[in-house]
């Protein structure tokens, strides 16, 4: 009978080996008979002949057993008797590593290839997949483009019901179940974890050790695509795509494989995950961007404005009584050059709501409009690469800005109404005037001591680690 073939040419191939290779006593005690019958090297100087082990089964792995390897349902049946009588045993791991060696250097016919893939591997693979045990601990169901690529610090200290910290946007778990007490041959695992989602970011590689009998969590740091996000107007359906493998004898052993839902909104929208989160106003200096391209002319022009077409930010210019009073002169300057971009001011009571589209600087700029949170964005991203020490002041339903007139602790304050850039009949005084106003009716109302109202520092911001998005 075929399966009786099968199985005796599986016996004798893993008696074979066993044969060849108990060249060494246990311990390296005296005692073992080399690979040709004769007595070999005792004690620890005791070595693996692996030319004549390479022989050994060139010679005998033919026919009928290799054809077989392949034929279901008995390829289970040799693999199994391999593993039990062959590698089952912790002092065949030395030997084991010779016989890899030597079919990886030896310029063999490619017999040894397929049998190290075809055999040991899936062998090992079996152990292996027995071994490790895995699981999703944690994924973001709703990834909000403008914080996805600072999730690991936004969600910092981020945990669950049970006072457990979770890695954000995803976070894997990888038990060893090998015990030391119950088994001998037991030992810690490389594991490496890749995850992604398409189409929005690259793909995040992590490596680690699990050690017998322990667990251990991996979290990717996923690098978002911002042209994607930037793209988006809409949410968007996505899918966590994660895969785990065992690294064994430079094979990936796959382990776990599994694709989760997520869903990717637009990178000018507020997450509604602010409400949740440590300094949640904080983050609405990721708005705040100095490095787009479209201020570079506007830095330009700011710069014709002033006293021999030369900025200065927190110098004295000669007509000038102090610092603080060159600084206002700068902010003047700015105040005009935006006003003359003709940007109009768009009123929405819901301007400083999580959940709100909000442009950034280049849109705002390309389409002459904005509502007061963005037309605050644009001064403070050009106050910011000015070199100011810049804030926004968010108070119920409105947005403005303010710059320190000078960097010492006792630095007065300017304050202005950003939203007046777009009447061109609007003063830069006017502008202060109002703003002013504003911010001393919220101190009387106690709203910045309630945390109804905030000043966010942008210096302060950038840092704690908030840095402005890189937009496309």
């Amino acid at each position: 009978m075929l399966f009786g073939k099968i199985l005796r040419h599986g016996l004798i191939a893993s008696t074979l080996i066993l044969g060849l290779v108990a060249c060494s006593g246990e311990d390296g005690k005296e005692g073992a008979v080399g690979p040709a019958g004769a007595e070999g090297p005792k004690g620890k100087d005791a070595k693996v002949n692996v030319d004549s082990i390479a022989n050994a089964i060139r010679e005998e792995v033919t026919g009928t057993l290799w054809d077989t390897l392949y034929a279901e349902p008995y390829v289970d049946t040799v693999y199994q008797i391999l593993f039990d009588n062959a590698f089952g045993t912790a002092w065949m791991d030395s030997t084991r590593q010779a016989l890899i060696d030597s079919l990886k250097e030896a310029d063999y016919d490619s017999l040894y290839k397929k049998l190290y893939d075809s055999v040991y591997a899936d062998i090992y693979s079996e152990s292996v997949i027995r071994t490790l045990n895995s699981s999703i601990v944690y994924s973001k169901e709703d990834i909000y483009g403008a914080y996805a690529n600072q999730y690991p610090l936004m969600y910092k200290d981020f945990t669950n019901s049970k006072g457990e910290v979770l890695h954000v946007p995803l976070e894997y778990y990888v038990k060893n179940n090998c015990d030391k007490q119950s088994k001998g041959n037991c030992r810690w695992k490389k594991v490496m974890l890749k995850a992604w989602i398409e189409g929005f970011t690259d793909t995040a590689t992590v490596t680690d050790f699990v050690n017998p009998d322990t667990s251990i969590r991996m979290a990717p740091s996923f690098k978002f695509n911002t042209k994607a996000l930037a793209a988006l107007k809409t949410a968007e359906p996505a899918q966590y795509q994660v895969e785990a493998y065992a690294l064994e004898n430079d094979h990936e052993i796959l382990l776990f494989s599994e694709s989760i839902p997520t869903t990717i909104h637009p990178m000018q929208i507020k997450g509604a995950e602010l409400a949740g989160i440590k300094n949640p106003k904080w983050w609405y200096s990721v708005w705040v961007t100095p490095q787009a391209d479209s201020i570079k002319n506007i830095v330009d022009d700011i710069a014709k404005k002033l006293p021999n077409g030369v900025l200065k930010v927190y110098q004295q210019y000669e007509d000038d009584e102090s610092i603080g009073q060159s600084s206002v002169r700068v902010a003047s300057a700015v105040f005009e050059v935006l006003q003359a971009r003709g940007i109009k001011y768009v009123q929405n009571d819901g301007a400083a709501s999580n959940g709100q589209y909000v442009k950034y600087v280049n849109e705002t700029l390309r389409e002459k409009q904005g509502i007061c949170i963005e037309t605050a964005n644009l001064f403070a991203s050009v106050l910011e690469r000015l070199g100011f020490k810049t804030m926004l002041v968010l108070i119920p339903s409105h947005a403005f800005v303010g710059i320190f007139n000078d960097e010492t602790e006792e630095s007065t304050v300017t304050f202005i109404e950003t939203t007046m850039i777009g009447d061109k009949n609007s003063t830069f005084a006017g502008a202060v005037k109002s703003a002013n106003d504003k911010y001393n009716e919220q101190v009387e109302l106690g709203n910045f001591s309630s945390g109804d109202a905030e000043i966010i520092e942008i210096d302060n911001a950038r840092k704690f680690g908030i840095m402005p998005n890189d937009i496309p």
